[in-house]
């Protein structure tokens, strides 16, 4: 197994392909589901909470054997199953069409691995050991988690307006490059207060005046 290669992707209004119809498999849904992924489930069988997402038509769940036919038009497949060699059937079939492919615990037959995430709203952070211990990145996912709290969320979506402003309002691409850097210091999420970003405007207007006095 090389190195892969770390990609954000797309996946919204996408065709998803996931063979399984147990717990790895509602994981991976409801994963998929929380981008917008148009999911489509394939097992003889499956928990009543992916039971109960295809009559909502969260879901298209085809009870049945997986085929290869199944693949059409699939932009990602996934092999969650209990079942090894439905998987390594899953594999080899994605890989003959060209289609990427995940697999849990077997990431010799992947050429695509999830890593583990931690999100606050357009903040994302990534870990991935190549699957060679889900359960570690899950540990420094957890540490993450505890370092990166909602007010990341707040504070980003803060810039992404101080963005906009500076490239309305300033023209200089080194006055720009130096506001951008000292605004996006991580010291001061410490300015943010719930929603109250009031201390964090006067940081800004404080930057912009000084810069832009120079």
């Amino acid at each position: 197994m090389g190195s892969f290669y770390p990609l954000s992707l797309d996946i919204e209004g996408r065709k998803v392909l996931v063979v399984g119809g147990g717990k790895v498999a509602l994981r991976k849904v409801e994963t998929l589901l929380s981008f917008n992924a148009r999911v489509h489930l394939v097992s003889p069988e499956a928990l009543p909470s992916l039971e109960e997402m295809a009559d909502k038509g969260e879901i298209v769940f085809h009870r049945e054997k997986y085929r290869r036919a199944f693949l059409k038009g699939a932009m990602l497949a996934i092999g969650a199953t209990g079942d090894q060699q439905v998987n390594r059937e899953v594999a080899r079939d994605a890989r003959r069409e060209n289609i990427p492919v995940n697999v849990i615990d077997n990431p010799d037959s992947c050429t695509f691995l999830v890593p583990a995430v931690v999100k606050r709203g357009s903040l994302t952070i990534s870990i991935s050991t190549e699957g060679k211990s889900p359960a570690l990145a899950a540990q420094v996912r957890k540490e993450l988690e505890s370092n990166y709290g909602k007010e990341y969320q707040v504070f980003l979506d803060y810039l992404g307006k101080v963005r906009n402003r500076v490239i309305n309002e300033v023209s200089d691409p080194d006055r720009r490059r130096e506001i951008f850097v000292e605004m996006s210091d991580p010291a001061l999420v410490k300015l943010v207060k719930g929603d109250d970003l009031s201390l964090l405007e006067k940081k800004f207007e404080e930057v912009l005046n000084r810069i832009l006095g120079e």
